[in-house]
């Protein structure tokens, strides 16, 4: 039999040849649009060496001119990098000041980072898992000049009750500027350490939350509004235990932890003898409807209200088909409403089976976020390259346009991060290369940074 091929015969047989490879989902169902690039895309090599996880923050911070980037290098330090932005003269363009006395390689390593009250910009960091932390303050010399430059003290230590991997920092100015800073570890609690603003001495360390229903942690991201609130971002512990692993929200104000419609749970004083437990938040999403949940990151809108962005694992624990999902508060309704966005294609490594590319949120744009991903994020096929490339996404409603802005072939760019007070059109930092493991790469930080 002779098939005739007419235009139309064509148009629906190339019609389903894209789906049947391109699309997982059997009713092609897509979740938004690619759409063609409408920026001017000039990536920038940043640093020559660095990466990060996730739940460090803030590690990369816009200061005038600068960027500063803490990251753990190849060889196990860590390390903040100095970029002056459109610099004329190149030889100022970038400078790396290690901090830690001692290396070992892991990713977990890097510097949280804070500008303080008195100008100086403090560096927290541990040799995960570590009973010690470590920081460093520098004075910031030639301010608003080519010959910008960060003078570091010696590297102190403060001792903790708890152990430590992900340091964050965050000072308020209601409560007297005075710094936290928020960490915790796999099979710990999170726990805080506060210390004055111009950090002379730290407190005793202590647990504010309970450990996970198996003994894991719950996994948290923090926002602050830098005057009175932090937003808590969290998990029941690690999806590779939690395999219904939901996602929770709470925060603290005024010395007091709240539900998200503004229901006290109980004062910081009072959680110090009594840690709040998981459910006591508000659950965002629910890990037994599309598989274990993990947090990314969380900041707030125009309406000073929080929005939230984590995966799901809709192959549960094997993570080959993991999402993104986004998630606004709305206050006038008392609800969160909730949405997957883009498929982030598969896990980085075993047996991290739940490590995503990366996602993160532009702070001064809630509605625009930036992924990583090695599938088409609409649809989930497979894309051009099967290597991690960088989309932003732009939200209008509930849809969603998304937008390729790297094409390597042999690389991954993972992690998007997009820092504080950036104010660019587009400002986001990444870091590309070859990444193996938490403890085998070999990498280094890029942007784009659009003035």
């Amino acid at each position: 039999m002779k098939l005739i091929k007419t235009p139309l015969f064509i148009a629906v047989l190339t019609l389903l040849l894209f789906c049947l490879n391109l699309f997982p989902d059997t009713n092609c169902q897509t979740k938004g649009t690619i759409i063609k690039s409408d920026i001017k895309i000039e990536i920038k090599k940043l640093a020559d060496d660095g990466a990060w996880l996730w739940f460090n923050g803030q590690n990369v911070i816009v200061d005038g001119n600068n960027i500063y980037i803490g990251c753990e290098d190849s060889h196990g330090y860590s390390v903040v990098n100095q970029y002056q932005l459109n610099s004329a003269d190149s030889t100022n363009t970038y400078r790396v000041y290690p901090l830690s006395t001692w290396s070992k390689k892991d990713d977990h390593n890097y510097p949280s980072l804070l500008k303080l009250k008195n100008g100086k910009l403090l560096a927290t960091y541990s040799r995960s898992p570590s009973l010690k932390m470590n920081y460093r303050i520098a004075e910031i010399l030639n301010k608003g000049t080519e010959q910008q430059s960060l003078l570091w003290g010696e590297e102190q230590s403060a001792g903790l009750q708890s152990r430590m991997s992900y340091n964050n920092l965050i000072s308020l100015s209601k409560e007297n500027s005075c710094v936290f800073n928020f960490f915790t570890m796999f099979n710990e609690s999170p726990s805080i350490i506060k210390s004055d603003s111009d950090v002379t001495n730290w407190s005793e360390d202590f647990k504010f939350m309970k450990q996970g229903k198996n003994d894991t942690s719950p996994y948290v991201k923090y926002a602050n509004n830098e005057i009175d609130r932090v937003d808590i971002l969290y998990t029941d512990g690690h999806p590779r235990k939690e395999l219904k692993n939901n996602v929770y929200h709470i925060y603290y104000k005024d010395g007091n932890f709240y539900k998200s419609d503004g229901s006290m749970i109980r004062s910081l004083k009072e959680a110090r003898n009594n840690p709040i437990s998981t459910e006591e938040g508000t659950k965002i999403y629910d890990g037994s409807t599309k598989g274990p949940g993990w947090v990314w990151d969380i900041e707030y809108n125009s309406e000073h209200n929080p929005v939230a962005v984590y995966i799901s694992s809709a192959d549960n624990e094997v993570g080959n088909d993991l999402r993104y999902h986004y998630a606004e508060w709305d206050d006038n309704a008392k609800h969160w409403t909730e949405q997957e966005i883009a498929y982030a294609g598969s896990h980085l490594y075993v047996p991290e089976n739940h490590f995503a590319g990366g996602i993160a949120i532009d702070p001064e744009n809630t509605n625009m976020v930036y992924i990583s991903s090695n599938v088409n994020p609409v649809n989930g096929g497979k894309n051009l390259t099967g290597r991690y490339q960088i989309y932003r996404g732009t939200r209008t409603g509930d849809n969603w346009e998304w937008t390729q802005l790297t094409f390597n072939s042999n690389i991954d760019n993972l992690r998007p991060i997009v820092p504080q007070h950036h104010g660019s059109v587009v400002s986001v930092v990444w870091f590309r290369g070859i990444y193996n493991t938490s403890i085998d790469f070999k990498t280094e930080v890029v942007g784009i940074l659009d003035r």
